[in-house]
């Protein structure tokens, strides 16, 4: 039976049921599969995570550009920087 450093690297050494590397089930072994399997699942709900914080925290997009330009319309028009007719001519302008 060798010592030291030789014992650890001699090739009748008993492996404990982990396969011929000692530790390598995971990469060899029936579990290999379903680390994948975790592991793109896992990608998936992350990226799912990014794209719901987005929709979420996303303002003035498409369809409120209209009603915040009405509002600033509307806020001009209220304060008297702009009269009647024009209000009516670029309220037309944005429906």
């Amino acid at each position: 039976m060798a010592t030291g450093a030789g014992a650890l690297l001699a090739p009748d050494r008993p492996t404990l049921g982990y396969g011929e590397e000692g530790g390598q089930m995971m990469w060899d072994g029936p579990m290999m599969g379903w680390m994948w399997i975790w592991s793109l699942l896992g990608l998936v709900v992350l990226v799912g995570l990014v794209w719901l914080v987005f929709r979420l925290t996303e303002r003035d997009r498409t369809g409120d550009h209209t009603l915040s330009a009405r509002r600033i319309l509307d806020e001009r028009y209220a304060r008297g920087e702009i009269d009647e007719e024009e209000y009516r001519r670029r309220r037309a302008g944005l429906a």
